[in-house]
């Protein structure tokens, strides 16, 4: 249990910035109106935060002695979660520490009546809280089904070992381009936007490693119910209630996308196998404990080295935004980064706009090719797109930005370039269609760029005296 108080601190942690951001002592800056973020740039982090610790505050209370004093804790401590959560929108993160308290219920109560009544009253008040927060997540619930629609067809096409690491995010837009080109749906192409994750952990590993992956993902997960059934304890108990959470929190989101989730993982697997790992040190000789001690410190200090690597990329990566920083500066900066951040599609993309906006297009447009091949998605085909007209490859341009509007219908800014595009070209006849396109779009949030664009190319086509 003892090895739970990181996760513990960070879920404490995690709940005051919320509360603070939740009475308005602390700012959420959230472009989407979110009211509690923490330090993330998601409710999703709040929600796997909260659920990765929440096993953990339970074990923490059930050590009181007193029972009303034990009974108060984990009533409170239930009640702020579950509130942050619900002020977070995170229907996940409920339906996640609602199976944990159902869990724990069951593991605490020994009376039938009693044990039934409570795990009554939390699945009733878990589907509410659900219900309402999903009264208002239609466009979400219609969006995730386009997900797996698009993800199905990316199974069917390699479904023994998958698409490969990256898979998903390498070559999903452009499945989801060609499934919208034949869904015959108005609704779809209007909820279709950049997707880098499936929301669902399962379908990712299904997507990139296919059934081998699903495979040992299954036995995995059957080998470590049957240990526990048959070496159960408090530990152990802890342990199967954070991997529950963690497992139905993966079912409708990322969790896996922050630290904080890996490392209630490997926990959660040690309380669980704690007597096997155990018993194993204690069997062998003192050479080889040395000889296992010392392994893992090297891997230890390897993985801190590897961090702190990271992490000082990240942040000379981070200081060449800023605006006291000049374009050379800037090139140069980008320039020493390159070859050790070569495989990063964020990275790749800045770069290639820094590039655009310095003028070298040629370099840009490489870039873009990288980050494209890496990532592909609307922003990278957008940005190829752009570079490749301005080096004068006026057929690659056309290519990416029709791909661009294929995989995003709702933008109007791939439309809005082909259109310049061909009349650059003199290419009229494909002017004219492009801008009637443009004018009838159907527009899902209204914005002054959309109405500029609908503007300017209307004065362009009563210039010409096109009928439209």
């Amino acid at each position: 249990m003892e090895l739970g108080i990181p996760l513990l601190i960070a879920g404490i942690m995690v709940g005051v910035h919320s509360i603070l951001q939740i009475t308005g002592i602390v700012s959420v800056h959230s472009p989407y109106g979110c009211r509690v973020l923490a330090g993330f740039d998601n409710p999703a982090g709040v929600a796997s935060a909260m659920v990765v610790s929440f096993p953990f505050m339970l074990a923490l209370a059930d050590r009181i002695k007193y029972d009303r004093i034990r009974r108060v804790t984990v009533i409170m401590a239930s009640c702020v979660v579950m509130a942050i959560l619900f002020i977070a929108r995170s229907r996940t993160g409920i339906l996640a520490v609602g199976t944990v308290m159902l869990m724990y219920v069951i593991h605490i109560k020994k009376k039938t009546v009693a044990r039934g009544v409570i795990a009554t009253i939390l699945i009733f008040l878990v589907v509410v809280a659900v219900a309402c927060i999903s009264f208002g997540k239609n466009g979400s619930n219609s969006g995730r089904a386009l997900i797996l629609e698009v993800c199905w067809n990316m199974f069917k096409d390699a479904p023994l070992l998958g698409h490969g690491l990256h898979g998903f995010r390498s070559q999903y837009m452009i499945y989801q381009a060609d499934y919208l080109d034949h869904c015959g749906s108005s609704v779809l192409p209007m909820l279709a936007d950049n997707i880098t994750h499936p929301l669902n952990e399962y379908v990712l590993l299904a997507v990139n490693y296919g059934l081998l992956g699903l495979s040992f993902w299954a036995i995995g997960i059957i080998i470590t119910i049957r240990h526990y059934i048959k070496n159960p304890d408090s530990d152990s108990y802890v342990g199967i209630m954070a991997l529950a959470g963690i497992s139905v929190l993966s079912m409708f989101s990322y969790p896996f996308r922050y630290p904080l989730t890996v490392l209630g993982l490997l926990i959660a697997m040690f309380l669980i196998y704690k007597n096997v790992i155990c018993d194993a040190y204690q069997n062998i000789g003192r050479k080889l404990k040395k000889v296992i001690r010392l392994i893992v410190a090297v891997i230890s200090l390897g993985g801190v080295i590897i961090i702190i690597k990271w992490t000082t990329l990240q942040i000379c990566w981070s200081n060449l935004s800023d605006e006291s920083v000049n374009t050379e500066d800037m090139l140069n900066g980008y320039a020493e980064l390159y070859p050790k951040l070569n495989e990063d599609p964020y990275f790749l993309y800045n770069y290639a706009y820094v590039l655009s906006e310095a003028g070298d297009y040629e370099r840009a447009y490489q870039m873009a090719t990288e980050s494209f091949i890496n990532m592909s998605n609307y922003d990278t085909a957008l940005s190829l797109a752009d570079n490749a007209k301005e080096c004068g490859k006026q057929e690659c341009a056309e290519e990416y930005y029709r791909l661009a509007s294929r995989m995003c219908p709702v933008r109007f800014m791939p439309l809005y370039e082909l259109f310049y595009l061909y009349k650059d070209e003199g290419r009229t006849d494909e002017m004219k269609i492009t801008g009637e396109s443009i004018l009838s779009k159907p527009v899902k949030v209204n914005s002054f760029e959309i109405l500029r664009m609908k503007m300017d190319v209307r004065r362009i086509m009563m210039e010409l005296n096109y009928d439209f």
